[in-house]
């Protein structure tokens, strides 16, 4: 017998995105545009992307590292919180949910990121990934590269570090994004975030070469099977594309926020 959330749940298509490449404010931006989008129509979204040149993010309230001020990478801040990130060989995923589309036991920061998780988990499966939630960990983790080691709700198989993911909310609405390692170039790692990544391990270590469109896909599905989520092809609307732009132009692209972390005065956009 299916419960109200569940007729939701069919009832409802999420939006299905995928983009080509794009540089680290491009991508910030559209991902936060996708927020403000959800604000007004209250359709989730999932999308899918990739950067264009490789860039460094750092998390939200993360203080900028020596190591990156000096690099030839370009970086961004996220609207996101969780630590460095080298994008470089992963596909990427920004999921944009309402809370109130989930269970009140799945709203919170750790019950969002094991709802989806469920199923992200159960599409891995179907490329024989193994994978599970890292267990919660102790004490605060130090290093700057957010792949340095496992952390709460990371993807880890044989313990070792696959897919981190980060959130923010406003507006009552979910925007989790995270990073699927396809391929680890352990000395670019070192030279952006003189991080080790010997707790990491990268989709190719596990022996699947599949593209990148191969691991959306199957994703995706996990998400349908898992949850009963329906999924309709979909592209930014004029307005989200606007907001894009104006985000990229007064924020992702500014000193001001990718330095200091300082929200812009507006309050019409932002998870700040």
């Amino acid at each position: 017998m299916l419960t109200l959330n569940d007729a939701w749940y069919l009832s409802v298509n999420w939006r299905l995105i995928n983009h080509s490449a794009s540089s680290g404010a491009w991508n910030m931006a559209i991902d936060e545009a996708l927020l403000e989008g959800a604000r007004q129509n209250g359709i989730p979204a999932l999308r899918f992307y990739s950067w264009n040149p490789a860039c460094i993010s750092l998390g939200r309230l993360q203080k900028v590292p020596e190591v990156v001020l000096k690099s030839t990478f370009d970086w961004v801040r996220r609207p996101t919180g969780g630590r460095a990130v080298l994008h470089q060989h992963e596909v990427t995923y920004c999921v944009i949910i309402p809370e109130k589309y989930l269970e009140k036991e799945n709203r919170s920061v750790i019950g969002a990121y094991n709802w989806l998780s469920q199923g992200f988990i159960a599409g891995l499966e179907t490329l024989d990934i193994h994978a599970k939630l890292a267990p919660a960990h102790r004490g605060r983790q130090l290093a700057d590269n957010c792949f340095s080691a496992p952390a709460q709700c990371d993807f880890v198989v044989d313990g070792r570090k696959l897919i981190g993911a980060a959130q923010c909310r406003k507006y009552g609405i979910i925007l989790q994004h995270g990073s699927i390692l396809m391929h680890i170039d352990a000395q670019s790692w070192q030279t952006a975030l003189e991080g080790s990544m010997h707790d990491a391990v990268s989709l190719e270590e596990l022996g699947l070469r599949a593209d990148k469109n191969a691991i959306a896909t199957a994703l995706t599905n996990g998400l349908r099977r898992r949850w009963n989520v329906n999924f309709e092809g979909a592209e930014l609307t004029g307005i989200e594309k606007m907001m894009a732009s104006q985000l990229h132009r007064i924020k992702y692209s500014q000193a001001s926020w990718n330095h200091q972390g300082k929200e812009y005065v507006s309050e019409n956009f932002g998870c700040g």
